[in-house]
């Protein structure tokens, strides 16, 4: 290249200077080129943090709905406080397995947790398809309820309907099953308190004399019958038909009339 008016060592100086700005232009390009794909690359970690964020949300969400009604949910995320309620006209149905504490003695821990999960894992979709919520389990025994949190005139059917489809899913289960197991159905209807308890871990429980009622009422029902109250009886509709059994004595009730419930639907 020449440089007209500049001798050789100009010239020299000259080159060296472009030949360093060129260089140092080249590293700026690839430094700005480098930031370009660092930039790209934590742009795409974001979103899969992000994504994985949310998926985790929503696991948190699904488990925190199992555990609590979607009021509830809603309630305590805007005040952080959820009120208890009471609920009218609601059905509550408790069964437990029948001689379950002597055969457990027999059994592995992990058999035992497999059984109730299996059980209880197809209960709770039998009786959600009628309209019900479980709200507990307290070793073998399962607490379901119809009619709360969102009142329904169905409440007494659908507990009647779920208990009957758990019936016929115990009998089928135990003919081709390794453990075969029975169990006891009470149910009452009438009025209960539904709230929170505790503080550091939420428990959604019910309380009041319908939930005792229906605890007796499953105590003094027999191996894979439903055993209901006259309240319950009354609160039926015409689908359904009793067996009229003699009075029992019910602690802290006196002498109760109660049915069991046939199952010809």
């Amino acid at each position: 290249m020449k440089y007209p008016g500049l001798n050789m060592n100009q010239k020299a100086d000259f080159e060296q200077k472009i030949a360093e700005l060129e260089a140092q232009l080249a590293a700026e390009r690839e430094a700005a080129l480098d930031q370009r794909f660092a930039m790209a690359e934590n742009s795409l970690r974001l979103l899969e943090l992000t994504e994985s964020l949310e998926a985790e949300k929503e696991k948190s969400a699904k488990l925190l709905r199992n555990l609590l009604p979607e009021r509830v949910i809603i309630e305590l995320q805007e005040s952080g406080y959820s009120r208890p309620e009471c609920f009218e006209n609601v059905t509550v149905l408790f069964s437990d397995i029948v001689g379950f504490t002597d055969r457990c003695a027999r059994l592995e821990p992990e058999e035992v947790i497999a059984e109730l999960s299996d059980i209880f894992t197809e209960f709770d979709q039998i009786f959600t398809s009628h309209n019900c919520v479980r709200i507990k389990t307290i070793g073998d025994a399962y607490l379901g309820v119809s009619g709360l949190p969102t009142p329904t005139e169905q409440h007494c059917d659908n507990i009647l309907l779920g208990a009957c489809e758990a019936v016929r899913y115990l009998e089928k289960r135990n003919l081709n099953h390794p453990f075969s197991w029975q169990m006891r159905f009470g149910v009452h209807t009438g009025n209960v308190v539904g709230g929170i308890v505790g503080k550091e871990r939420y428990i959604y429980d019910i309380f009041g004399d319908t939930v005792n009622t229906a605890a007796r009422m499953e105590q003094l029902s027999q191996p894979m019958k439903i055993n209901v109250s006259q309240e319950v009886k009354e609160a039926a509709s015409k689908n359904f038909s009793f067996i009229e059994r003699p009075s029992h004595e019910v602690k802290g009730k006196g002498q109760m009339q109660m049915y069991f419930l046939e199952d010809n639907l």
